[in-house]
C-alpha cells in the first residue's frame, strides 16, 4: 500500500540484525519513490536461521507493504531446491497475499538473466558455507566447479573486508573458463564495489544484495537502471 514516502512501493527487508551493512546499502540502492523499511531478526545460531526468519516476518505487516523480501543468502545452510520451494511455501503463508521475494531465488534470477553458464563461488566466512553454495546452484543447473571464501572469523568482522582482499579472493576463482562470478552473503558489504571489480576482472558479477533489490524491483515493475552498480542494474526485465 503506498504511503507518501513511497508512492512507488513499500518494500520491507527481513535482514540479520547482526550485519551492520545491509541498512545502508539498501539506502543507496533505493530508487526515488520506494519506502524501505528494515525488520531484523537475530542469526546468532546458524542453523535456526530459517526458524527466525519466520518468527520475525509478521512484523512486516506493521508498514503495509507492497512486497515482502528476505535479504539473506539462506543457501549458505546445506540447502536443497526442494527445501528453498518449502521455505518459500511457508513465506508466503506467512506473507498473507503480499508478495515475497527471497535473495536465492533473486540470485538464481540474476545469473539467469546474466546468461551465466559456468560460474565461481565467493563466500565471506568458511570453506563450509561456499561448498553449500556451489551444491545449490549446481542442482539450479549451473555449473559451479569453483568455489572460495574470505576465512573471516567472525561475524562482527566480514564488514571490515577491504576491496583489496575481496579482489584477490575473486581472483583465485579466476579461471578461464568462468564467465561469471557469484557472491553470496549480504554481511559483506561490497555493493559499491561491484563496478570496480567487474572492470577489473572484466565478467560480471552477482552479488548477494545487489542481485536481491534488482530482482525485488523488476518484480515489482520499477525498471529503472544504474550504471555504478555492476552489469545486471543496467537491464529492465528478469529472464526466467
Amino acid at each position: 500500500m503506498p504511503d507518501r514516502f513511497g508512492p512507488r512501493g513499500v518494500f520491507a527487508f527481513l535482514i540479520p540484525q547482526q550485519n551492520a551493512n545491509m541498512h545502508p546499502e539498501y539506502e543507496i540502492m533505493r530508487p526515488d519513490g520506494v519506502n524501505n523499511q528494515m525488520y531484523r531478526f537475530d542469526i546468532s545460531e546458524h542453523d535456526k536461521v530459517r526458524e527466525a526468519v519466520l518468527a520475525t516476518l509478521p512484523q512486516c505487516h506493521g508498514c503495509y507493504p507492497d512486497m515482502i523480501i528476505t535479504a539473506n543468502s539462506i543457501e549458505m545452510r546445506n540447502w536443497s531446491l526442494d527445501i528453498q520451494a518449502d521455505y518459500v511455501e511457508q513465506l508466503e503463508a506467512g506473507a498473507n497475499g503480499v508478495p515475497v521475494v527471497t535473495a536465492t531465488d533473486a540470485t538464481a534470477a540474476a545469473l539467469k538473466t546474466l546468461g551465466a553458464k559456468r560460474i565461481a563461488v565467493l563466500s565471506p566466512m568458511s570453506e563450509v558455507y561456499s561448498k553449500s553454495v556451489q551444491a545449490y546452484y549446481d542442482s539450479a543447473g549451473f555449473s559451479v566447479p569453483y568455489a572460495t571464501c574470505l576465512e573471516v572469523k567472525e561475524s562482527i568482522d566480514i564488514i571490515k573486508v577491504t576491496v583489496d582482499q575481496i579482489f584477490e579472493a575473486f581472483k583465485r576463482n579466476d579461471h578461464e573458463d568462468v564467465d561469471t562470478f557469484l557472491h553470496v552473503g549480504g554481511a559483506l558489504g561490497m555493493v559499491s564495489m561491484i563496478d570496480e571489480l567487474e572492470q577489473k576482472l572484466g565478467r560480471p558479477i552477482v552479488s548477494s544484495n545487489a542481485a536481491t533489490y534488482w530482482y525485488a524491483m523488476r518484480k515489482h515493475g520499477i525498471k529503472d537502471t544504474r550504471d555504478d552498480l555492476g552489469k545486471l542494474w543496467t537491464l529492465e526485465e528478469i529472464v526466467e
